[in-house]
């Protein structure tokens, strides 16, 4: 069999009693990415996974303890079909960049005064239309998070290198949620960029309808009051960004619980 339920102890499973195990008798990447394909295949012909999602593309499977892998450099444990990522639970990474501006009349205040907020195009196939950072993607396999950065920054706002070079790193954001596909396990690495006085970022890639310049004060209320209106894991990476900058303090109700939840889905 491909599959067995076994028993774990709180400590290893974080309270769970319960997991299963795939593959339990192969002992190599190429055993174990030979029985669960034959597993992929049985949900694909019993409708759990629709077959006009498959695209014949195996994606490289790392236990999370390694955090993300660079394709070839770590033998993985097998590699599954992409589409079948999410039905197992499998993490996905992505990378957020807030891009923040200094107060116009106050030049020399370093503290961030204002942020570029994108409009994700309405022709994109998730989250069209709503609010996001003024770069954001997801991590491909074959590069490292700093080369996704660099050519995110110059796909999705145009920015020049001496620009970019400023992109600093800021942490990782994780969440996890139950869709219909099964578990979505997100990781997020976060950026902060301070963007020049009058330097405007201009979308080349299509994924960008329009970029708008708010104080910090402006995108607070608007993910306070307006939140329907962002996409739900960039209104989180802004929460994150007030934190560590000041703008949310410890007598915020319920600091305690959002600065814990920012870390909660797979870290």
């Amino acid at each position: 069999s491909g599959v067995r339920m076994v028993g774990l102890g709180s400590k290893s499973a974080r309270g769970a009693s319960t997991a299963v195990r795939l593959a339990p008798g192969a002992n190599s990447m190429e055993a174990r990415t030979t029985v669960v394909a034959e597993l992929v295949q049985y949900l694909v012909g019993d409708g759990h996974i629709p077959a006009a999602k498959v695209r014949d593309e195996l994606q490289d499977v790392h236990p999370l303890s390694q955090g993300f892998v660079i394709e070839g450099s770590i033998t993985p444990s097998l590699r599954l079909e992409r589409a079948a990522m999410i039905y197992f639970g499998i993490p996905s990474y992505g990378v957020h960049v807030n891009g923040w501006v200094r107060d116009p009349d106050r030049p020399d205040d370093a503290r961030p005064w204002g942020m570029w907020v994108a409009k994700r195009s309405m022709s994109k196939a998730t989250y069209a239309g709503l609010l996001d950072q003024v770069v954001a993607g997801g991590q491909p396999s074959g590069i490292t998070f700093v080369d996704n950065v660099r050519k995110e920054c110059e796909e999705e706002a145009s920015f020049p290198p001496e620009v970019i070079s400023q992109v600093r790193q800021t942490g990782l954001i994780s969440y996890r949620y139950t869709t219909r596909k099964g578990l979505s396990t997100k990781i997020l690495a976060t950026y902060d960029l301070e963007v020049p006085q009058g330097l405007l970022p201009i979308c080349s890639d299509g994924e960008v309808d329009e970029f708008r310049l708010l104080s910090i004060s402006e995108v607070l209320r608007s993910v306070r009051e307006e939140l329907p209106l962002w996409k739900p894991n960039s209104a989180m990476v802004v929460v994150d960004f007030a934190i560590r900058h000041g703008f949310i303090d410890f007598d915020e109700p319920g600091y305690m619980e959002i600065a814990h939840l920012l870390r909660k889905g797979a870290l």
